[in-house]
């Protein structure tokens, strides 16, 4: 009967340690996989900024003029060709294909108010694509020209790309002035009472530049 039981007894303690032995090769096994499955990720997902545009004069660009055969039934009112702030962007992604992403713009412009008192204003818009291949693309927005007129040119313009998950892939900035390296963060900036928000810049697609170049940009969804 005492060998029955120290028999059991022994192959219950080899069974023990077979599964402790099997599970723990298993949990390493699935932890392999696991970081094999992240850094895969980082690899097959880099995005980017690769160059920005320079937040001075050489951002200011005249409307494009394009020869159409039409009637006009008026004639035309404006005098000369006004004046866009266009802000070009390219990136890369290495993805085979990347279902979706986010580009935020924050971009700030010096002028003068009516009294000549010098004046900041920031501009701040989101543009998301989708279906982006593998490659080099452009990215852009633009203040509009009675905009560029009334508020100054610019002078900083930052970017940030953010993916499916809401994370930043990547950001970047721009600037001429003293400024902190996220100042489109920066309560300091921000909250400056020169500083006055504004509204109206926009994406490349509702502009005059939107079949320029047309198949360096992805759809903007």
């Amino acid at each position: 009967m005492k060998q029955s039981k120290a028999g059991r007894y022994h192959v219950f303690l080899i069974v023990i340690i077979s599964l402790l032995f099997t599970g723990g090769e298993l949990y390493g096994q699935v932890r392999r996989l696991s970081t094999l499955g992240a850094t895969t990720k980082k690899v097959d997902n880099v995005i980017r900024i690769e160059r920005m545009p320079p937040p001075n004069k050489t951002a200011v660009i005249r409307t494009p003029e394009y020869n159409v055969q039409v009637q006009n039934t008026m004639p035309k009112v404006a005098r000369k060709p006004r004046e866009w702030a266009l802000f070009e962007v390219k990136y890369s992604t290495s993805a085979k294909w990347t279902d979706e992403l986010t580009f935020n713009y924050h971009v700030m412009t010096k002028g003068v108010d009516d009294d000549g008192n010098e004046i900041f204003n920031y501009y701040t818009t989101t543009v998301r694509y989708i279906d982006i291949p593998k490659g080099d693309h452009m990215s852009c927005v633009a203040i509009p020209p009675s905009q560029v007129e009334r508020y100054g040119s610019p002078v900083a313009v930052a970017l940030e790309i953010v993916d499916q998950d809401g994370e930043i892939c990547d950001s970047k900035t721009e600037k001429t002035i003293p400024l902190p390296d996220e100042w489109w963060k920066s309560p300091a900036v921000l909250d400056n009472e020169k500083l006055k928000r504004r509204v109206g810049m926009i994406d490349r697609s509702k502009t005059p530049f939107a079949l320029i170049n047309i198949d360096d940009y992805e759809v903007v969804q």
